[in-house]
């Protein structure tokens, strides 16, 4: 009997596959197996985004400069793995709005190729992920940022640490194309826990997505007000 069942079960997922063959989830290439195919494999681990040697955000290729040093800006540096195109855009919404967690197992690997290639984030005492205020938390069941900062501590030997709360739930920044209106957005957006010590602390701070910085810039004052000595970012992709 179990031989007879597991044949049906096999026979299922050949036919199955037949009618919805896997997609790459970057790029929707047809695939025998996995969840990227190996064009979108490939650019997730050597396409990495150097950083502007005036402010420290992600530039993007062709470019000398991030375009927004005028845009005050407490992290030392901010590395990416791309811009916010496919195949990263992509495997962002999928994982952010489509529940497909797996695919963090995909992304944190390019992140800690990203983390141990850099000498400074190499050098971090914590990865912090950014908070979601336990609001849009229970909305969607989990912390994207939390769940790749987990995959990189674990790959890595790093200590993953929450020292950070949101205690604003604000409108989310992609609705809000005005710099000041973003910035005023997350106002008071973050704090950090009661007897969390930070003394001297080199903090990796994790987030999905870096479009002007006002969200790590937020929360990264936080971090250095309450001890850090340095405030180091890290995301998938850079709008």
């Amino acid at each position: 009997m179990p031989a007879f069942t597991n044949r049906i079960r096999f026979l299922f997922r050949v036919f199955n596959d037949f009618l919805f063959p896997p997609v790459c989830f970057g790029c929707d290439a047809e695939i025998e197996s996995g969840l990227v195919c190996a064009s979108c494999r490939t650019m997730l681990m050597t396409n990495r985004l150097l950083v502007c040697p005036k402010c420290g955000r992600p530039v993007k290729p062709g470019l000398e400069t991030c375009g927004r040093c005028q845009i005050p800006f407490c992290l030392s540096r901010v590395r990416a793995l791309g811009p916010y195109a496919p195949p990263y855009s992509t495997l962002i919404q999928a994982l952010k709005y489509s529940r497909k967690t797996v695919l963090v197992k995909v992304l944190g690997q390019a992140l800690i190729g990203l983390v141990e290639s850099d000498p400074e984030m190499n050098g971090a005492d914590y990865i912090c992920p950014v908070p979601l205020h336990k609001a849009r938390l229970r909305e969607r069941g989990y912390n994207q940022s939390y769940l790749l900062a987990s995959e990189v501590a674990a790959g890595i030997g790093l200590k993953l640490s929450e020292p950070l709360v949101r205690v604003r739930n604000t409108k989310t920044q992609t609705a809000l194309f005005d710099e000041a209106a973003r910035i005023k957005n997350l106002c008071g957006a973050f704090k950090v826990k009661p007897g969390i010590e930070l003394d001297g602390k080199r903090i990796i701070l994790l987030d999905d997505v870096i479009t002007t910085g006002a969200t790590m810039d937020t929360a990264g004052r936080q971090l250095l007000k309450a001890g850090a000595s340095a405030v180091l970012g890290l995301v998938v992709a850079a709008a």
